[in-house]
């Protein structure tokens, strides 16, 4: 598997990666994690523009389309419960595969070539994203709420314990 940077030629695969997730989801008991058309071609457009939109290939071709964002990210500024350092970090987001087996731990394998702290969130139901993030050795920290007002469970990372790191403090809400 190899990992790029997407550009707009890549826009058809990723909305149609990012349909496929959300009917995987569904058929799959999460049912609400991306409602409403979301994530679609404008967020595809914004993490393009950003050059933080990137695409999992094989030699059969695409596999797989996620964002990989520097923080901070305001929707974990507030969580409940705790994140595991207060350290700079990267997020990962809007993970759609359209097929292929170890593509979650090829993007969480990348990222972390990429930054020594991570932080990623799920919906309570998305059990295959669960069991890859706990797999990987991300650490549920607690709840944080997203932009719909709905709940997600959050996750963390971290290369190795930084100078100075204690568990960070929460901010519950």
């Amino acid at each position: 598997m190899h990992i790029r940077i997407a550009s707009p030629d890549d826009l058809e695969f990723i909305e149609s990666a990012y349909v496929h997730a959300r009917a995987f989801m569904q058929a799959n008991g999460n049912t609400t994690q991306w409602p409403d058309g979301y994530p679609g071609r404008i967020d595809a457009e914004e993490d393009i523009a950003r050059e933080c939109c990137f695409l999992v290939t094989d030699e059969a071709g695409q596999l797989a389309v996620f964002s990989f964002i520097p923080g901070p990210d305001e929707t974990y500024a507030e969580i409940d419960g705790a994140w595991h350092s207060e350290a700079e970090y990267h997020v990962i987001h809007r993970v759609a595969a359209v097929r292929g087996r170890g593509v979650a731990r090829a993007i969480f394998s990348f990222a972390a070539e990429h930054a020594d702290y991570l932080r990623c969130d799920t919906h309570e139901d998305n059990a295959p994203m669960r069991r890859a993030l706990e797999s990987f050795g991300f650490r549920e920290c607690g709840t944080i709420t997203v932009a719909n007002g709905t709940e997600r469970v959050a996750y963390d990372w971290l290369k190795e314990a930084l100078p100075g790191d204690a568990p960070a403090s929460s901010t519950t809400h």
